[in-house]
């Protein structure tokens, strides 16, 4: 497991990267969070373990300061930049919620570069979103209160009984949160619900499979269903699980495993 910060520019990037070397390239980008991931190395290496099997594999946080205005294009470019750095020329690339919004535009702009395509709890847009679900989250942001907004993201993110269980740990991880973090958190927001690609993404020429969940109540259970109309790709909804499915379901990884080697793989 080694962890790099990548520098574009007058911006940085972290990036985790683990699994075996020699293998094929296979990128994640997370979904919008408060703090960086890079805080949970450890326990994102062993929840991928599956894939670190066959795949040399690379997690990128968000940039560290998100200038005003920041919006998923320019997320995009910025992952790009990264890759240049890094020598990565052609990715798998898992995209989870926000992230699956970024790997879309990456997919879109620059098709040469994405072997396959794994989109996991996202949207082409936020039109089955619930209004209430952001302007809660922005509400706590902007009165910096860590744990009610973790309480309230785990509340909407999970199913009851997986919140209920690890609810003081998702509380806790909020714990430390900086000013800098809730500035990047609202600007993610704001990004988030402004991303539109219905009409590009037919431009996507790589294999996809997308992962949804019959109870998302962030982006909604229809905004994974479009994404597989438009895409007339591989899919598997998973009923019974909300937006943090790719947390709870223990066969998540499985699935994803099964598309990349009759699909995805070289």
């Amino acid at each position: 497991m080694l962890v790099n910060a990548v520098a574009l520019g007058c911006r940085e990037m972290d990036c985790l990267r683990f699994g075996k070397e020699v293998g094929e390239k296979f990128v994640i980008l997370p979904g919008v969070s408060l703090k960086s991931v890079m805080g949970s190395s450890e326990a994102i290496v062993q929840a991928y373990a599956l894939l670190a099997e066959n795949y040399d594999v690379y997690l990128f946080d968000h940039i560290r300061e998100e200038p005003e205005g920041y919006t998923i294009a320019g997320m995009a470019e910025d992952t790009l930049s990264a890759f240049d750095r890094l020598g990565l020329r052609q990715v798998h690339l898992m995209g989870v919620s926000m992230g699956g919004m970024v790997a879309q535009t990456i997919a879109v702009k620059t098709p040469e570069r994405v072997s396959s395509l794994i989109l996991c709890s996202t949207a082409m847009n936020t039109a089955y979103s619930d209004p209430a679900v952001f302007a809660n989250w922005e509400a706590l942001a902007e009165q910096k209160n860590a744990a009610a907004l973790m309480a309230a993201f785990g509340e909407s993110v999970y199913t009851p009984s997986f919140f209920a269980q690890y609810k003081d740990v998702i509380i806790a991880s909020g714990e430390g949160t900086t000013d800098l973090d809730y500035r990047n958190f609202l600007i993610s927001l704001k990004a988030i619900k402004s991303f539109d690609i219905r009409n590009e993404v037919q431009n996507i020429t790589c294999p996809v499979f997308v992962i949804g969940a019959g109870e998302d109540c962030v982006l909604g259970a229809q905004a994974s269903a479009d994404l597989i109309e438009a895409l007339n790709c591989e899919y598997y909804i998973y009923e019974g699980y909300g937006h943090g499915v790719y947390d709870e379901a223990p066969d998540y990884l499985t699935h994803i495993n099964s598309f990349l080697r009759e699909k995805g793989s070289r």
